[in-house]
């Protein structure tokens, strides 16, 4: 039997290293007073990597692309496709700019669908695999979501609507997709969008509701309310698809899962009946990567040798909209 496999996966981080500490130097400096040692407290003790202002989104997913490309120097990509939050420009789709950069020259597309962008382009990837229309489809991702954090203007009564933006961090990802006929790849993929909740979360500018308006480009929501709504609608959901693919939570043996905070991976553990020693944490190393982060968690499970040849994954993926994604696959 076919099935898809990530053959290769790589990331990339930018240089600056930033601690809770910096973030707070940085409010204080746009005129609010923060409390110090807020940030520890509400999202958790964390670092996190800023792209220099000069560093665009197409350069980050570049050079995590370069470092898998280097591993396959005779491998031919049939297919570019770029999956993040974050784009160099709103025309034409940053794709092209990493083609071209990349000196491939296969076609490319965009796929957009905030945090499970990456996700979703996997889910994408795999159907245009398994119906022979490509053989090897390269997937990049390039977030730079420290563009959007508001540290100006900010005022008491307003400044939990941007909190959540103090945990963002850069980087970017590439994963080498390809089908197999051993026992290991993907099997299961779903995806669920929750759209009446799609204005607890969101960056207002760029679009055509504020077109022009560049107090729009900052991130801003509910999170608080964001995350009673997680609660409600992922559990159920993430059961009834571990319950249709055949298995019980026992039989995973690890879940790669997008992390806004510290309490991400207890939140998971705690309303799945799950093991929080076998959640990937990455939250403290890295930061709310957007699209990257689900990505660089498997990366780093297979970095630190927290799998073994048949064990099963999870990806699962949670992002603004609301939108919840899970995929289960065999290393």
């Amino acid at each position: 039997m076919k099935r898809v496999f990530i053959e290769h996966i790589e990331s990339y981080l930018p240089d600056e290293r930033i601690c809770n500490e910096q973030v707070e130097q940085r409010i204080r400096a746009g005129g609010f007073d923060i409390q110090a040692g807020l940030l520890e407290k509400m999202i958790g003790s964390e670092i996190r990597y800023y792209a220099r202002n000069d560093e665009q989104v197409s350069d980050m997913a570049v050079s995590a692309a370069q470092k898998l490309l280097h591993h396959y120097p005779d491998r031919k990509i049939d297919l570019l496709i770029f999956a993040a939050a974050s784009g160099d420009l709103i025309e034409p789709a940053t794709v092209n700019i990493v083609q071209q950069k990349l000196g491939l020259t296969c076609p490319g597309f965009d796929l957009k669908n905030a945090c499970n962008s990456v996700t979703n382009a996997i889910e994408i990837a795999s159907a245009l695999l398994l119906n022979n229309s490509y053989k090897n489809i390269l997937i990049v991702s390039g977030e730079k979501t420290s563009d959007s954090i508001k540290y100006t203007n900010i005022e008491k009564e307003t400044i939990k609507d941007h909190f959540a933006a103090y945990s963002f961090g850069d980087a970017g990802v590439a994963l080498l997709l390809t089908t197999t006929t051993e026992d290991k790849g993907l099997f299961y993929q779903r995806h669920q969008t929750f759209g009446e909740h799609w204005n607890l979360c969101r960056i207002e500018g760029g679009g055509s509701m504020f077109p022009n308006d560049a107090s729009k480009l900052v991130f801003s929501g509910d999170t608080f309310g964001l995350k009673n709504v997680i609660y409600e609608i992922a559990p159920p959901f993430v059961k009834d698809c571990i319950q249709e693919a055949g298995l019980t939570v026992n039989d995973i043996d690890l879940i790669c899962t997008h992390q806004v905070s510290k309490d991400t991976y207890r939140m998971v553990a705690e309303t799945l009946s799950y093991d929080v020693n076998k959640i990937m944490q990455t939250f403290h190393l890295y930061g709310n990567t957007a699209a990257t982060s689900v990505p660089i968690a498997y990366q780093q499970s297979l970095l630190d040798g927290r799998l073994q040849k048949g064990n099963i994954v999870m990806l699962l993926g949670m992002a603004a909209g609301i939108n919840i994604s899970v995929q289960l696959m065999k290393v």
